[in-house]
């Protein structure tokens, strides 16, 4: 069995958000998650009608507050977990996150996940944050939430850290059965010993099976530090989908403007692997180097032209729905339980929306059996 979830609606009327969880609960998904941005990842000055086609009217930085999505989405619903994917501690204090997704447990019936990471800059730096030292944030920020989620009555906490102080505090809303999980988004080495530390789940973004492999026995190797049980984590992994009944439309639709915009976020790692230069630098990457409302439409057209075909197919999940259920087995082998899908599809051909989640329901219902 892999269990699938989804990204939910990010953007108005918000009765889409109870809408969207309500039928894919229905039709047997394990999760519905929201991201946490105040910046997408297209930049604006690309987003015109003949690129994106009906979805101009949209702005790429249309995004509802996560936690309120939460709800929204807890109040049409009864099983399907709920989660953030992901959060971080730069803009919201690690008292008012405990607070938040404690209130949350409430909300939810004990169905939220607490997806966290380091945070990436183009939701810091453009509104007078710093973006620097963020993983050491992460994990002082960890500690804070797990000291307060585990303080009793009347207790008075504190907490003397390099980024968050603590001094006389108090924590006083008791849970409803238990603190929500915590899942950590991240694949570097550092935040994957912070998970085997912290975490009650692992979230990493598009990273290949064998690199999943590789950062899974790190996790595996801090546990056995610790003396930790390894399988006490709930292993997943967030993935860009195009998906169709036909190969041919998928390599169509990875042709298409936005979706080269799309595969301008992998890092220059991959294109290196391939023989490339990354088109927006030689070391680039995208959760420390981005804010895509920085670029002119003429330096990110330039850009997407430099991206390669290949590079394309390395960035994305893609292809018929048999291909993909192969591809889902070899994460499933080296140990992947849940899959967090972003649908890029209909980015590439707006028409694609209905046949592409079609597409992922038979996921869900290959993998249910």
């Amino acid at each position: 069995m892999l269990r699938i979830g989804v990204v939910g609606p990010t953007f108005p009327p918000i009765e889409v958000i109870a809408d969207v969880a309500r039928s894919v609960e229905e039709k047997g998904y394990d999760s519905i998650w929201f991201p946490d941005h105040l910046m997408g990842w297209f930049p604006q000055t690309i987003w015109t009608p003949e690129i994106v086609g009906a979805l101009a009217p949209y702005s790429p930085h249309t995004f509802f507050e996560t936690t309120l999505s939460i709800a929204v989405a807890a109040s049409s619903t009864k099983r399907i977990r709920i989660g953030s994917a992901v959060t971080e501690a730069v803009r919201h204090h690690p008292a008012m996150l405990a607070q938040s997704y404690a209130t949350l447990e409430h909300v939810t019936n004990s169905r939220v996940i607490f997806g966290i990471g380091a945070g990436e800059l183009e939701n810091v730096k453009p509104y007078g944050l710093k973006y620097e030292k963020v993983v050491g944030r992460l994990e002082e920020a960890l500690q804070v939430i797990r000291l307060l989620w585990s303080s009793k009555r009347d207790d008075l906490i504190n907490y003397d850290g390099k980024y968050f102080k603590l001094k006389d505090t108090v924590f006083e809303l008791p849970p409803l059965r238990r603190r929500p999980p915590i899942w950590i988004g991240g694949v570097g080495e550092r935040m994957c010993r912070i998970t085997a530390r912290y975490a009650d789940g692992w979230l990493p973004f598009t990273v290949n099976v064998e690199e999943y492999k590789k950062k899974l026995g790190i996790i595996k190797e801090e546990c056995g530090k610790i003396s930790r049980d390894f399988d006490e984590i709930e292993k997943g992994i967030y993935l860009n989908l195009i998906i169709d009944e036909s190969r041919e439309e998928c390599l169509r639709i990875m042709e298409t403007p936005l979706i080269k915009a799309g595969a301008l976020l992998a890092p220059a790692s991959i294109y290196k692997e391939l023989g490339y230069n990354h088109p927006l630098g030689e070391n680039f990457y995208p959760l420390t180097d981005y804010i895509p409302a920085e670029y002119t439409r003429e330096e990110v057209m330039k850009a997407i032209e430099s991206v390669p075909t290949e590079v394309v197919q390395k960035s994305f999940l893609w292809g018929k729905v048999d291909d993909v259920i192969e591809k889902l087995d070899e994460y499933r082998q080296a140990g992947v339980q849940t899959v967090v899908f972003w649908n890029f599809t209909f980015l590439g051909d707006v028409n694609k929306i209905g046949s592409s989640y079609e597409c992922i329901d038979q996921l869900v219902n290959y993998f249910k059996e």
